[in-house]
C-alpha cells in the first residue's frame, strides 16, 4: 500500500505558460526600469554639462526604445531596451573633448553678439542669425576680414555699416543696417546709443569670429554610464522578479 500519492489537477501547461508570462512581464518592466534609469542619468549629465542652454537640446536628444514594443504583448524572456542619441556626433565630440579643425584650410565662423536675432542673448545658438555665412560670401565688397586686436589667432569677419536713421517719435534713437538689410544693436540696454554712435563712426560691424580650429572640453562621460549599466540592469530585473514571487 503507497504510503503517498500525488496528481495534478487543473492544465498543467496552462500553468506553465501563466508562469513564464508572469516572468516575461516582470523582465519587461525590469529592462524598462534599468533604460529609463541610464537615459535619465545621461540626460542629468548634459544638462550638468555647462552648455548655454543648460544642457536641453543635448539632453532631450537621449531616447529609448524598448524591445518588444511597449504596445505588444511581453512574449518573450529575452526583452531589450536601447538607449541612444539623435546626435551622436555632438555627444562623442564632447564625450572624448576632441579638436574639431576646419577643412581644406578654412575657418570655423562663430556668431558675434551682434548677430543675434532680436538683441536676445543664446538666440545664436537656436540658429537666429541676423546674416548668415552664405549672405556674408554675397555681401562681396561689404565683407572683409581683419584680425582681432586682443588674440592674434583669431580673425574677425565683418559688414560695414550701410545705412543709419532715427525714428520719427525717437528721434534720439539711431537704427544701425549692415549687410542684406540687416539692423542690428536692437536691444534697450543702457548707453546702447553711444554704443550705436561708436559703431557708425567705426564703419563696420564684426559679425562672426573665425578660427582655424576649437578644442572641445570634455564635459560628458558616456563610457562610464556604460560600465555601469549592467549592474543597473541587474538589480532592476531583481527588484521587479521579487514582485512576483
Amino acid at each position: 500500500m503507497p504510503l503517498l500519492t500525488a496528481a495534478i489537477r487543473g492544465d498543467l501547461r496552462a500553468a506553465l505558460e501563466a508562469e513564464v508570462r508572469d516572468a516575461a512581464r516582470a523582465m519587461r518592466r525590469g529592462v524598462e526600469r534599468a533604460g529609463r534609469e541610464v537615459q535619465a542619468e545621461l540626460r542629468a549629465q548634459a544638462r550638468a554639462a555647462g552648455f548655454s542652454d543648460r544642457g536641453r537640446a543635448v539632453a532631450n536628444a537621449w531616447r529609448l526604445s524598448l524591445y518588444p514594443p511597449p504596445a505588444a504583448a511581453p512574449r518573450t524572456l529575452r526583452p531589450a531596451a536601447l538607449v541612444w542619441t539623435n546626435a551622436p556626433r555632438l555627444v562623442d565630440a564632447f564625450d572624448r573633448g576632441i579638436p574639431i579643425v576646419a577643412r581644406g584650410g578654412r575657418y570655423l565662423a562663430f556668431p558675434t553678439p551682434y548677430n543675434a536675432a532680436g538683441g536676445r542673448r543664446g538666440a545664436s545658438a537656436r540658429g537666429g542669425l541676423r546674416v548668415t555665412p552664405a549672405q556674408m560670401q554675397a555681401a562681396r565688397r561689404d565683407a572683409f576680414v581683419i584680425r582681432s586686436k586682443s588674440n592674434p589667432s583669431v580673425r574677425l569677419w565683418c559688414l560695414r555699416v550701410r545705412a543709419a536713421s532715427g525714428i520719427a517719435r525717437r528721434a534720439r534713437r539711431l537704427r544701425l543696417f549692415v549687410g542684406p538689410n540687416a539692423e542690428i544693436l536692437t536691444g534697450r540696454r543702457r548707453g546702447q546709443q553711444q554704443r550705436t554712435r561708436e559703431i557708425l563712426a567705426q564703419g563696420f560691424v564684426p559679425m562672426f569670429f573665425l578660427l582655424r580650429q576649437v578644442s572641445l572640453r570634455k564635459r560628458l562621460d558616456v563610457a562610464a554610464l556604460r560600465r555601469r549599466a549592467p549592474g543597473i540592469l541587474a538589480r532592476a530585473l531583481a527588484a521587479e522578479l521579487g514582485r512576483r514571487a
